[in-house]
């Protein structure tokens, strides 16, 4: 008797015999036992699935002498002429040599016979997905309208390159790849039968490389067979297939959980070395970390993936000691390789620096992260408050220095307006405080520097607005260069009387402007209604609040009652301090200085002589 090759020799010759298809096998049954049957079916799966032998297991179902059964006895003529494909009456067709409209047209016109011997003439179009578009065409009357003598079982791998008017005349059935525990049964049932002598460990990566096809697994063992004189090992199957060997593998990865450079570059180096091919070795990596991250992930990894009980403790420990973002890390790493090389030529190149990538990776302690963000972000809130505290300064000292230049020119100063009356007893209280809330060192209170008085004065200037109000005015101030230019694109005219006035206060939702006692033309025209709407409508859409504005003019009044207080309150032993002095630091400037001079007269160098004296202050 000649040679019959395994995955021929133990071909499914009953629909029980079908592996891993329970679904499709118990419908088919279910539809000969209760005479549903359809003029036409589609099989669609992949290879190795049972497509083939389910399309001649049911000709014998339709054509058995015992008649239409789901259980044909396989030792009748006609059942045993079907096996062996020598039915006349069982024809098989393979699309993809046979794929014209040629072909289909002689095919269409040999349907209109009855058959020879059998009960039903059976077609069987292997590989359809490959005919043609006219053959497509063609073979669409005859299945929809068939003679009742003729049933037509197509097959396919590729299911979505069938037209769409074919599959709507066809019974579907899907075939899934056969699981792995099917092939590894079936593998030790062929080697019990055939004297072969396999290992567990052998049988379990024959399955994984089968990839769901029997077929593919058939082959495998029969070339082991014939390679290793009916006895197989696990280097057998490495050798034939050319995968990596999975205890590479795990030391791979354990040199990557010890970050042991040493160890690496001379694992690298074996590696390259062998005759490993570096695409299959970066593939099977890439599969192990998956692996690896289900069994890290899933509450029961063991029902996605497939490993054998040999290594379950070893996939178990090492998915213990791998963070899920070294694992996620080391997958993206592996998959740009693989791309790298796919479709590039320095793929030895590509591997040692991907390798050397994923030793020098270090993940961080979720924990110890969080810690670090959160000083990180204490440290910039730090540096924003004190940017914003020194171009709050900057912007007082300009005012204070533009101040100067106009009362020069008007040969009055209009820095009245910026004093406060800040009382002794009150500076003493605020000194008191900063240092109990351990902002300095406790000591004497001469010992506190300008800098710090400067901090209690803006305190105790803020004290005087409610808080929404202090800030608001200061939304103003930064904002006012971009409202003069806002203002300046819609009336020039307006612009140019408003750029001589200065933000003075808040009140009441009215935002008060000061100009020079020079300006009372400019103060009329723009408290005008028409020019008040406008630079009110200007400043809503730059700060999105909205004032009412009112302009006004620091005038002799004003001049003199600053001066009465200011005599009043060096009898009562109070201080005037000039707030934009204090706060820009800048009070030994020498134009400070002119400024201080133009204030004798109201007493202004006897309220900094007191304040030096009393804390110490030198220039």
């Amino acid at each position: 008797m000649n040679y019959i090759s395994f995955y021929r020799k133990w071909r499914p010759r009953s629909f029980d015999e079908i592996i891993g298809q329970d679904y499709n096998i118990k419908t088919l049954k279910n539809a000969i036992l209760h005479n549903r049957l359809s003029h036409s079916y589609i099989f669609c799966g992949p290879r190795g699935t049972g497509k083939t032998s389910t399309a001649r297991i049911l000709a014998k179902a339709l054509n058995c002498v015992k008649g239409v059964t789901p259980d044909p006895c396989n030792k009748c003529e006609n059942c045993v002429s079907i096996s062996n494909g020598t039915s006349v009456d069982v024809v098989e067709i393979d699309a993809a040599s046979n794929r014209g409209i040629n072909e289909i047209r002689e095919l269409r016109e040999k349907v209109k016979y009855l058959p020879n011997v059998l009960r039903k003439k059976v077609y069987i179009i292997d590989e359809v997905h490959m005919l043609t578009t006219e053959a497509f065409n063609a073979l669409l009357k005859v299945l929809e309208e068939p003679p009742e003598h003729v049933v037509f079982i197509l097959a396919t791998t590729e299911p979505n390159k069938v037209i769409p008017t074919i599959l709507s005349r066809c019974q579907r059935f899907d075939f899934l790849p056969i699981p792995m525990d099917k092939i590894k049964e079936r593998l030790q049932n062929i080697a019990g039968s055939e004297k072969i002598s396999i290992s567990k460990s052998a049988i379990d990566l024959i399955s994984k490389y089968a990839d769901g096809s029997l077929r593919d697994a058939d082959g495998i063992l029969e070339q082991l067979a014939s390679f290793g004189e009916n006895k197989i090992e696990v280097k057998d199957v490495i050798s034939l297939l050319g995968i990596t060997d999975l205890d590479l593998l795990f030391k791979f990865t354990d040199v990557l959980i010890s970050k042991n450079l040493a160890e690496g570059l001379s694992l690298t180096a074996e590696i390259l070395e062998s005759s490993h091919n570096l695409k299959i070795f970066v593939s099977e990596f890439l599969d192990y970390l998956y692996d690896l991250y289900v069994i890290k992930n899933y509450s029961n990894p063991f029902e996605l993936v497939n490993i054998s009980e040999d290594y379950k403790e070893k996939y178990l420990k090492q998915s213990g000691e791998l963070q899920k973002k070294e694992i996620e890390f080391y997958m993206e790493i592996f998959t740009d390789l693989l791309r790298q090389i796919k479709w590039g030529e320095d793929s030895r190149v590509f591997f040692k620096a991907s390798v050397i990538k994923a030793l020098n990776f270090i993940a961080s302690d979720k924990q110890e992260i969080e810690k670090e963000t959160a000083l990180i972000k204490a440290h910039l809130e730090s540096l924003r408050k004190e940017i914003n505290k020194i171009n709050l300064e900057r912007k007082n000292a300009e005012k204070s220095y533009m101040s100067g230049r106009e009362s020069t020119a008007n040969g009055y100063s209009n820095q009245e307006d910026d004093f406060d009356i800040i009382n002794t007893d009150e500076i003493d209280r605020m000194v008191d405080e900063v240092e109990t809330h351990g902002k300095y060192k406790a000591g004497s209170k001469k010992n506190i520097e300008k800098q710090d008085i400067k901090e209690a004065a803006k305190d105790n200037s803020t004290r005087k607005e409610d808080d929404g109000g202090n800030d608001e005015f200061l939304l103003i101030r930064s904002n006012l260069e971009k409202i003069s230019l806002a203002l300046k694109r819609k009336k020039i005219s307006v612009y140019a009387m408003f750029v001589e006035a200065q933000p003075d206060r808040l009140e009441g939702g009215i935002l008060y402007f000061s100009l020079g006692i020079k300006k009372g033309w400019h103060r009329d025209h723009l408290n005008k209604s028409s020019n008040a709407g406008l630079i009110s409508d200007v400043i809503r859409e730059v700060t999105g609040r909205n004032y009412g504005v009112k302009f006004e003019i620091m005038g002799k009044e004003e001049k003199d009652s600053i001066g009465d207080n200011v005599k009043s309150d060096k009898e009562n032993k109070s201080a005037v301090i000039k707030k934009d002095e204090i706060i820009s630091g800048r009070a030994g400037d020498e134009r400070n200085l002119k400024n201080k001079e133009g204030c004798n007269s109201r007493g202004g160098e006897d309220v900094i002589s007191y304040f030096e004296k009393k804390f110490n202050i030198k220039e």
